[in-house]
């Protein structure tokens, strides 16, 4: 018993001196430490080294589906505006540009893909934040209680070996290498006829609970540890300020913040249901006075905010409106926009801790003639049309010109500047790419029918007899309960692509019975 015990004990010795060995040699070979298969999956794509080449500049870019190019990636996005800029402006400078970015992710994913990709020495971190902050799985108690659980705890310990990290990025690698591993980012369904995407109560914060405003705090901690790790390593860094759709997209869930009697509960009631019924009229100075009223008992109600924001825009009172739909976008109890305490946290980080930032609205507000931020720059909540990622992407290169990072100002080119045009032909944006992209935002508008429907039938403006876009148009119809239209879509499928027609009447038996009915019907009145 005694030798086993020394053979054993000699066993572990032996083990123990052999990793610290291995440790102590994959360090001094700067193996960087272990990350998430998501960053380590764009490491190996991009083939990033830890040995920089002297000449070579990095930027790395972090942030949300907006930045990530969200329904036009990989084609288009801010980060591929401004590598294709940077050409022109810096024909003779090595430029590498790395998008980290990554969709429905917030602050503290961020900060931790920047921390492990230190190792990859970037020159300039690129920082777009703020609009997921709220979502479940990024707040802080959902990240707390991860970072309890003893998977993760071991998945950190593991990672900080330089050694066992090694191991696990060559598995990753090979199953990457054999498609092995499927994208971890996407804006559609395999299917079309699915139910759509709904926001539940999961993601419910207003503004009035003590939780939302824990996880400003969340917000502000990570934005602030971000830019303290990139001064402490010497990375350059550059935020931009968020921005959202105001006038053209109304708030996901309202809720009284303010606490009512029940006679003023039903006055409100009552005054804001007689205003929607004269603003549906179309008048507006009528609707206005009601809706008004019903504000002066409770404001905090996000789309009555709403409303008082489109009745003013009609009226062409544009200072007004975009008051009122800020409220809207603030008051909002589910948070899938940057809110007002999200910006100013950047603007006091910008005076007290020097944080280098950039105004986004200045930006994009060139496409907007009445100065409120929306369509045609930004086409949902959050994301930016084609046009806003080169916008975008040209204030970025300029932002590095007037810094004098890369290059001092004698060698930039700016008057080099390729025309739009030219360089959306060279990254491959066509008709192919929008129709694409038109039906994935049918997906992503989820049981916002009335977006999903008009995104549909954008869709096939571009390929009118497209059974794919006229499956999504009927499906959305059917789902807002215009059955009736939805089986005139379905007729014309049917005419256009039997196949696609019957494959939808395989699937979905309620969709069958109605059109069944709805032909017996009409054949019976023939």
């Amino acid at each position: 018993m005694i030798k086993f015990l020394r053979a054993t004990f000699q066993v572990l010795i032996s083990s123990l001196l052999l990793f610290v060995v291995l440790e102590a040699a994959f360090r001094i070979g700067e193996a960087p430490p272990g990350t998430a298969r998501f960053i380590e999956r764009i490491v190996y794509q991009e083939k990033l080294s830890t040995q920089k080449p002297k000449d070579e500049y990095r930027i790395f870019v972090y942030g949300e589906s907006t930045f990530h190019g969200a329904h036009y990636a990989p084609i288009s996005s801010p980060p591929k505006w401004l590598e294709a800029y940077l050409k022109d402006f810096l024909p003779e400078r090595k430029i590498r540009i790395v998008n980290f970015c990554r969709l429905g992710r917030g602050t503290d994913f961020a900060l931790n893909a920047f921390r492990d990709t230190l190792a990859y020495k970037p020159d300039l971190a690129v920082f777009y934040l703020g609009h997921n902050d709220f979502l479940y799985r990024n707040r802080k108690d959902w990240v707390a209680a991860e970072n309890q659980k003893f998977g993760k705890k071991a998945e950190k310990l593991i990672r900080k070996s330089r050694f066992v990290s090694s191991i696990s990025r060559w598995i990753y690698r090979s199953r990457f290498k054999y498609k092995r591993e499927k994208p971890e980012d996407t804006i559609e369904f395999g299917s079309i006829e699915v139910s759509p995407l709904t926001q539940g109560a999961e993601n419910i914060t207003p503004r009035s609970k003590p939780f939302y405003w824990e996880n400003v705090t969340f917000f502000r901690e990570n934005i602030l540890a971000i830019h303290r790790l990139a001064r402490a390593r010497g990375v350059h860094t550059l935020f931009f300020k968020p921005v959202s759709n105001l006038k053209d997209f109304a708030p996901f869930h309202s809720v009284h913040m303010k606490e009512l009697t029940r006679e003023e509960l039903l006055k409100w009631r009552r005054l804001r249901e007689e205003g929607i019924k004269k603003q549906k009229q179309d008048k507006l100075d009528e609707a206005l006075a009601l809706l008004t009223e019903a504000y002066s008992v409770d404001p905090t109600r996000a789309k009555l905010c709403f409303r008082l924001g489109q009745i003013y825009f009609a009226k062409g009172e544009f200072e007004k409106a975009k008051k009122f739909f800020e409220e809207a976008r603030d008051n909002d109890a589910i948070v899938f926009r940057a809110t007002k305490d999200i910006l100013e946290s950047y603007e006091e980080f910008r005076k007290k801790e020097g944080l280098e930032l950039i105004d986004t609205e200045k930006i994009l507000i060139q496409e907007v003639p009445s100065g409120i931020l929306g369509e045609p720059v930004i086409e949902d909540n959050v994301h930016f049309s084609l046009k806003g990622h080169s916008l975008v992407g040209r204030a970025l290169a300029q932002e590095i010109a007037d810094r004098n990072w890369i290059a001092p100002e004698g060698e930039w080119k700016l008057d080099k500047e390729r025309p739009y045009d030219e360089i959306a032909k060279e990254l491959g944006i066509d008709e192919e790419l929008q129709f694409s992209a038109d039906l994935r935002m049918v997906h992503y508008s989820g049981s916002r029918y009335e977006n999903r429907i008009r995104w549909a039938k954008k869709a096939l403006e571009t390929h009118p007899h497209h059974p794919s876009a006229l499956r999504h148009l009927a499906w959305s119809y059917w789902l807002d309960g215009e059955v009736d239209k939805a089986l005139e879509v379905y007729q014309e499928l049917k005419e256009l692509n039997p196949q696609a027609f019957y494959e939808v009447m395989d699937h979905e038996p309620g969709i069958k019975e109605a059109y069944e009915r709805n032909a017996a019907l009409k054949n019976g009145q023939s």
